[in-house]
């Protein structure tokens, strides 16, 4: 700010305003009392001292001085000297802006699963440029700029147990950072591990979960929600409740764990035709088929020596089975 002044500005003023600094030796720099090398009060006005304008100092132009001599020797450095300065020179603060408010706001913090949800960030108290971080329990997960419309939205759509957490919104401007957070919970059954089942609900014991898996039908075990399984043979019953309406709009095709036989239904196995449900399975007309379906499957890939396996572009998901619960029998007692 001094730097702006100019010498003819610094020397046109009437009187001598001191301001703290000292330029001794072409320096710029507090004024000190008690140090002979930094005891030349500075200031500017055409009825100052020594005014050498070929000396750098801290208007850059010239040097001015409002003292006298060795100060610091005559114990009044950088003090007010009435026969030589007329008053102080005042330079204007610098305002530093105020942290961002935040407020998170959400219709609610419990959320069905299935439900969509908006989480809003609204800052207030501030100008100028917003940075703004949202977090998901520490981990990143949206950064934006605001500039004129303080407000940041994050959407998620189809909550499920997944999204349970903890979301902050970090907003930050030059005058510092603020934050707040909320928690989210999602309540209700989830039949799929990304709680998007293709059938409809009114399928208590069955699910048509999409994703891929790898290994063995088995592995597609993480696309089950809680309480939920691949189903095999021992679930044959709760697949036939699936009526043929809603096995027609299934769109894809999920594996389980069977393999269509005359005889008998099996588990699926590397060398045999992996079963599954849905209107772009592969069909046959003979063997009948496990299920009151069909002989319905997935088309394995020609290159795969496990043809139980995920095959993209024929998998769509599984077929996941609610996991029996195992009643008490009862008079049994543990020993020890």
């Amino acid at each position: 700010m001094l730097k702006e002044i100019s010498w003819e500005e610094a020397t046109s003023i009437n009187g001598c305003y001191a301001y703290d600094a000292s330029q001794d030796g072409g320096t710029c720099k507090p004024c000190v009392a008690d140090h002979w090398g930094s005891d030349d009060l500075a200031g500017i006005g055409k009825s100052c001292q020594h005014q050498n304008p070929m000396v750098t100092s801290c208007i850059g132009q010239g040097k001015i001085d409002a003292s006298c001599c060795v100060d610091s020797l005559l114990r009044r450095a950088c003090t007010y000297r009435p026969e030589i300065a007329s008053g102080v020179l005042c330079c204007k603060k610098e305002v530093l802006p105020s942290p961002p408010k935040v407020q998170v706001i959400a219709d609610k913090s419990t959320f069905i699963i299935g439900d969509n949800a908006l989480l809003v960030c609204q800052i207030s108290n501030t100008k100028g440029p917003i940075n703004i971080a949202w977090l998901k329990d520490k981990s990143l997960i949206k950064v934006e700029q605001l500039t004129k419309n303080l407000q940041s939205k994050l959407p998620i759509g189809k909550i499920n147990h997944h999204h349970n957490g903890k979301y902050t919104c970090l907003a930050t401007n030059d005058g510092g950072s603020s934050q707040d957070h909320i928690n989210i919970r999602a309540r209700g059954r989830q039949v799929c591990a990304t709680g998007d089942s293709r059938l409809p609900r009114k399928y208590y014991n069955i699910s048509a979960c999409p994703g891929r898996w790898k290994g063995h039908i088995k592995n597609g075990q993480s696309l089950c929600g809680d309480n939920f399984q691949v189903c095999s043979i021992e679930n044959i019953q709760d697949l036939n409740v699936l009526s043929w309406k809603d096995l027609f709009f299934l769109d894809g095709c999920f594996a389980y764990d069977v393999t269509h036989s005359s005889k008998q239904c099996l588990r699926c196995k590397e060398n045999t035709i992996m079963a599954g449900l849905g209107r772009l399975c592969q069909y046959k007309i003979k063997p009948r088929g496990c299920t009151r379906h069909g002989y319905l499957y997935v088309k394995a890939n020609k290159k795969s020596k496990n043809k139980c396996t995920y095959n993209k572009g024929s998998s769509t998901g599984v077929m996941c089975c609610r996991t029996p619960v195992k009643q008490e029998t009862k008079g049994a007692y543990n020993t020890l």
